[in-house]
């Protein structure tokens, strides 16, 4: 199943049509927008709170990031992957595309418009078995005419991670894999791992509360193929980040770092 996110209306079209027209959107895409020439390899992701704990202070194009809920689904993996994608987007001088591999129909474009993403300039590919999926986030990421690619992934076999790092080298997006379970310990071709967790109210003194809003706690591991958690370069620091459900700003929270106590297994 494939549709566009119009500025009117639905584009709708069935799912025997699926895989060569999104070849053919993709094509026509790259003949139609004109590439910025020199393009800076790191881009913010509009958010200082997160761009503070990424490595460089922000995403590097041509490279894969994984957003892991470290408890489980609705852990805020997938709010903050769109937060952050929403800013790469409006970097691109207010251009970028952002493609969208739903797998398991969860996307919802209202809530997405919300944390800022331009419903216009997104594109949906809803892929009906896992051979659709690997093949349709392999084109979004290979394709020059995409900013920024969301998918959601669980355990991916490492000859599929390459392919797709390859990908997205090849294309200078950015590629976010929203992940759950327990994927720390699997090989990825990922150049940044972040962890997320939902923090409980008791988590932040209320005296250090700016949003009230939705609480997460994020670490930042250092990717590359074969690594696991507790190598040299990772973040031992947690970082909690406070929403703003009304104004869609991120705060990160003062004086709130503290040593991980995200339950990840070191290697011995």
């Amino acid at each position: 199943m494939f549709y566009c996110l119009g500025r009117s209306r639905l584009e709708y079209v069935s799912r025997v049509t699926t895989l060569g027209i999104l070849a053919d959107r993709l094509r026509n895409m790259e003949r139609t927008r004109r590439l910025p020439d020199g393009q800076e390899r790191l881009v913010g992701t509009g958010h200082a709170a997160i761009d503070s704990v990424l490595p460089g202070g922000g995403l590097c194009r041509g490279t894969l990031v994984d957003w892991i809920n470290n408890d489980g689904p609705g852990s805020g993996a997938g709010t903050l992957a769109l937060l952050a994608a929403g800013g790469v987007m409006r970097d691109e001088r207010g251009a970028g595309t952002l493609a969208v591999v739903d797998r398991g129909g969860g996307f919802y474009a209202v809530a997405a418009a919300s944390l800022g993403v331009p419903l216009e300039q997104v594109l949906v590919v809803r892929p009906m078995s896992e051979v659709e999926w690997m093949w349709a986030v392999e084109q979004v990421l290979r394709s020059p005419a995409v900013d920024v690619v969301l998918t959601w992934a669980g355990t991916v076999d490492e000859r599929v991670s390459r392919r797709w790092q390859l990908a997205v080298e090849h294309g200078g997006g950015v590629g976010m894999l929203v992940r759950t379970g327990d994927v720390t310990r699997d090989a990825s071709w990922s150049a940044v791992r972040v962890l997320v967790r939902g923090c409980v109210v008791d988590d932040v003194p209320e005296k250090d509360a700016k949003c009230k809003g939705r609480r997460w706690g994020i670490r930042v591991l250092r990717g590359g193929v074969g690594r696991g958690p507790g190598r040299a370069g990772d973040d031992e620091r947690e970082v909690l980040l406070e929403l703003n459900d009304e104004t869609g700003g991120l705060c990160l929270l003062p004086g709130m770092e503290r040593s991980a106590p995200v339950d990840v297994p070191t290697e011995k």
